[in-house]
């Protein structure tokens, strides 16, 4: 009878041991997770600058005692690729995992991108629609200065309508291509991954 007293004392200190280490392990794995959110946005933070850094970079020099026409085609490459941003941010975050778990196990290529892709919307969708979307509308400015400058250059108020007129549409195109693209990310929004996912297959091999 001792002897079994005993061991079932050991198995209950055992346990209550079991459940102490299971209490004291847990915070930690919380500690680890606790300031993601920190690390995600200094990563993001220095991110947005060196794109910003090479985007005005290569803006500056492309428009820098360029023509008219080029300016224009400046401010074009940065509006369509804002729109693409925006649109691929829609349709990632819009779109499920579970479209591609099929095609993930029958193989198909850029399957398991895409579910990649939709287990890591959010942060994707941040960094094309924020970081991209945003540096690119900044940029902009700077393309939409030089031809104002090439339309009105005397520092009259010819100068001045100029300005605010390419200023309002770069912001309305801008806007309103983003407007009009979300109904089709929404709608299409697995074609879009999926090619997308696809797409970047040829430059990084799928695990």
């Amino acid at each position: 009878m001792e002897s079994d007293n005993r061991e079932t004392v050991n198995s209950l200190k055992e346990d209550s041991s079991k459940q102490k280490t299971e209490k004291v392990k847990k915070p930690k794995s919380k500690k680890k997770h606790k300031y993601a959110w920190l690390r995600w946005g200094i990563c993001v933070l220095f991110l947005s600058f060196a794109l910003t850094v090479i985007f005005s970079f290569i803006t500056e020099v492309a428009v820098k005692d360029s023509a008219a026409f080029v300016c224009v085609i400046v401010l074009l490459v940065l509006l369509i690729l804002n729109i693409f941003c925006d649109v691929l941010a829609n349709a990632i975050i819009s779109c499920s995992p579970e479209s591609f778990h099929s095609m993930a196990s029958n193989k198909i290529k850029g399957a398991k991108r895409a579910v990649t892709f939709c287990n890591n919307a959010t942060k994707l969708s941040s960094i094309f629609a924020d970081v991209i979307g945003d540096i690119c509308g900044i940029v902009s400015g700077a393309a939409g200065t030089a031809l104002v400058i090439h339309i009105a250059s005397d520092g009259s108020t010819m100068q001045l309508l100029s300005s605010i007129m390419v200023s309002a549409v770069i912001g309305a195109l801008t806007v309103g291509g983003k407007a009009i693209f979300k109904h089709f990310a929404i709608k299409y929004n697995k074609q879009i991954t999926f090619a997308f996912a696809k797409f970047t297959s040829f430059f990084k091999r799928e695990k």
